[in-house]
């Protein structure tokens, strides 16, 4: 595609899908601009925000766009470990490798998670270097009337502010959230037993997930807390968001519901949190479901990822949600422009669909699982299903493998006749 005859696009927003796709359209010769409130010095010295993760096939579509800037530096992880922990009665331990999944099989059986500040950072200046036009700017919705005169489309990749307003709500979709309170720290010293890997500690009183990451100032451990509001992980009322009481609330909390776990960090101290103060945040998600095709002056702009959908950070699908919305949208584009199409509000409509029914709607369904875990809002089926991770590594490598690939979930965990033929299968393999 030469450069006169390529669509002119502008996005608005510098988070992992607007920055996925720009690159992605700047890569096939299309005239990319794009316009975030901050510079990539602002997203370096910004506070820490919610750890996401790059799953397998997530990781695989970033090397494929030569976007894994930090590929021998970032810490693997190749398993998770889980651990349920009922009100009462006995834990439920065990752990699975994401490697046994034909699709991870493909890509490489392992995850990262680099610091949301580093990763988006360097991708805006890589987007920067390769071509492409970026404002610095606060984009109004009164910004957008004049937009879409200038672009042959303007996709907007933000939802704070007025321009999520801008989306009507949408009653008949689910996106899996739930209001979410979070509480992070990014911290050196953390105990580990064995290797560094992905531990999930999940209790009804909300989740606890330990993570390899990479940080600007190199390897650390992400320790997040997540709690529905009020629950009891949620660390507001009682710590302040201050960094030395914020922390030591997130102690006093986890060495109450959790004790054990709260021994991995309780020696640590405010010296300890990487990247200094800002190493820590508190942080509250409110999920909301948008129709994905606003009207600015009659002229559709397009919405795309959590702008449409809220990822859900409790089952940490906001990075792959984010980027295969992102490819698929690439896709879309480049396919419809080849054949000279508009970018009209039957292909936006269109394109959002696709994503949702191939990737989104069963992120959707997995972040309603686990919502619902300790809230009597799963299958009757899902004892049966606890029971047989305990005794086949098959089935747990099989349950970790969702992570990457939550469709998968849909062909062989919801149904209990489905469940209960494959752990049979597993079962007579097994002897």
């Amino acid at each position: 595609m030469s450069p006169s005859s390529s669509p002119r696009v502008l996005i608005v927003g510098a988070g992992q899908s607007g920055l996925y796709l720009g690159h992605r359209l700047l890569d096939h010769g299309f005239g990319v601009e794009l316009a975030t409130n901050q510079t990539s010095l602002e997203i370096r010295d910004g506070r820490a925000s919610v750890t996401q993760f790059s799953w397998p096939s997530t990781r695989a579509l970033e090397e494929q766009a030569g976007l894994d800037l930090w590929k021998e530096q970032a810490p693997r992880f190749e398993r998770v470990n889980m651990s349920l922990r009922p009100p009462t009665g006995d834990w439920v331990e065990y752990s699975g490798r994401f490697d046994a999944s034909p699709v991870a099989q493909r890509v490489g059986g392992y995850a990262v998670s680099v610091d949301r500040r580093v990763k988006m950072a360097d991708w805006l200046e890589n987007l920067e270097d390769k071509g492409a036009k970026v404002h610095i700017q606060t984009t109004t919705p009164e910004d957008l009337r004049y937009y879409v005169r200038m672009y042959d489309l303007v996709v907007i990749a933000v939802g704070a502010g007025g321009l999520g307003a801008l989306f009507d709500v949408e009653p008949d979709r689910s996106s899996g959230a739930h209001e979410r309170v979070m509480t992070q720290a990014f911290l050196d010293g953390v105990t580990w037993q064995g290797e560094q890997q992905f531990d999930v500690y999940s209790t009804n009183g909300g989740e606890v997930y330990f993570t390899p990451v990479l940080t600007a100032e190199g390897e650390a451990t992400s320790v997040t807390m997540l709690s529905t509001p009020g629950g009891a992980l949620d660390a507001e009322g009682m710590a302040g968001r201050n960094p030395a009481p914020l922390l030591a609330g997130m102690q006093t909390l986890l060495g109450k519901v959790m004790p054990d776990v709260g021994e991995r960090i309780a020696h640590l101290g405010v010296d300890d949190l990487v990247g200094g103060p800002k190493g820590i945040a508190y942080s509250r998600f409110t999920p909301a479901v948008r129709k994905p095709v606003a009207l600015v002056d009659g002229t559709p702009v397009l919405g795309m990822a959590d702008v449409v959908v809220t990822s859900d950070p409790v089952a940490g699908q906001g990075w792959a949600n984010s980027t295969f919305c992102a490819q698929s949208y690439a896709d879309a584009i480049l396919a419809h422009s080849s054949r000279g199409g508009r970018f009209d509000e039957e292909f936006m409509t269109a394109t959002f669909e696709d994503f949702y029914q191939d990737r989104g709607r069963h992120a959707a369904v997995f972040s309603d699982m686990v919502h619902g875990f300790w809230r009597g809002e799963i299958p009757e089926h899902f004892g049966e299903l606890v029971e047989a991770a305990l005794r086949y590594q098959q089935v747990a490598d099989r349950w970790i493998g969702g992570f990457d690939d939550p469709a998968d979930y849909e062909r062989w965990m919801f149904d209990p006749e489905a469940a209960r033929a494959y752990i049979a299968e597993v079962a007579a393999k097994t002897g």
